[in-house]
């Protein structure tokens, strides 16, 4: 039975797991609550957010890859994403076109997406339980720029927008007053793709940014990944992946990976961080 996993993490949020191949998590406040990225569009999403509020939602995109923003036409409200990752929602944007040279197609690649990462994550799902994911969506999605150090009020907590350019020029973390948690996208998970320029950044363009997000340490106590964990995360395999991108800008990293089940391309592990990157985009 194919299942979409949602856990309660903390006062007033939740995890809701897009059937193991992405994260999303709602953040319930006094007067609203936040929908921290959308998934790929799968399921029935409305229906669990209805399970846990009825308050007014807001959408806020960690970055813009489809596979986090896919979900926004649930809704019929805009979704909130740094302006640098505005071109991601423009499908014959020039960085669309960098990607997929076609043009990008969301329905295809939300069908792409399922049948080749939910094997991987879901081995005894059917094609039919796979197929049964891709509903129609019933709003066009609407987004809205949003800028680092922009805070959203939901009553009772508030949520920053710190932007950490490297797996997308306008990748950004969250951070909730209220619960102390920092809600990553995939700035940071159990592996990092900076290996596709010119929509990734430079290995030390993203180094610099999670030296700052890592000097701002005293203000969470866990994180909250894009992928891969469904519990809060140790907050200090952050300074894992500012000690192996070090190794790379300095030339000292080795033993290289070359693949795995899903990512090709350099990979470079350290202690829990495991960087994908571009050997000729290692500084600006």
């Amino acid at each position: 039975m194919l299942k979409r996993e949602v856990r309660n993490l903390a006062d007033g949020v939740w995890i809701i797991s897009d059937y193991l191949l992405d994260n999303m998590y709602l953040v319930v406040g006094e007067e609203k609550a936040a929908l921290i990225d959308a998934g790929a569009g799968l399921g029935n999403l409305p229906e669990v957010i209805a399970s846990i509020t009825d308050k007014p939602l807001v959408i806020l995109l960690t970055h813009g890859h489809f596979d986090h923003i896919g979900g926004v036409g649930f809704f019929d409200v805009p979704a909130y994403i740094h302006e640098e990752d505005m071109p991601f929602t423009q499908y014959d944007s020039e960085i669309s076109l960098s990607i997929y040279s076609e043009g990008f197609d969301p329905a295809k690649a939300r069908e792409d997406y399922v049948f080749s990462r939910a094997p991987v994550r879901n081995p005894d799902a059917t094609k039919e339980q796979l197929k049964a994911l891709l509903v129609d969506l019933p709003y066009k999605p609407s987004f809205v720029g949003m800028k680092g150090g922009q805070k959203f009020d939901l009553g009772g907590r508030t949520i920053e927008v710190i932007h950490t350019p490297g797996h997308s020029r306008g990748s950004c973390c969250f951070l909730d007053d209220k619960s102390r948690l920092l809600f990553t996208g995939d700035t940071c998970n159990d592996s990092l793709l900076l290996n596709f320029p010119p929509s990734t950044t430079s290995v030390m363009t993203y180094h610099n940014g999670m030296k700052k997000l890592w000097s701002r340490k005293n203000e969470y106590d866990a994180l909250c990944l894009g992928h891969d964990s469904l519990e809060i995360f140790d907050k200090t395999i952050i300074n894992d992946y500012i000690e192996a991108t070090k190794l790379i800008i300095e030339g000292k990293a080795s033993q290289f990976i070359s693949s795995t089940a899903l990512h090709k391309g350099t990979g470079f592990r350290h202690k829990r961080a495991l960087v994908w990157f571009d050997p000729e985009h290692i500084r600006d």
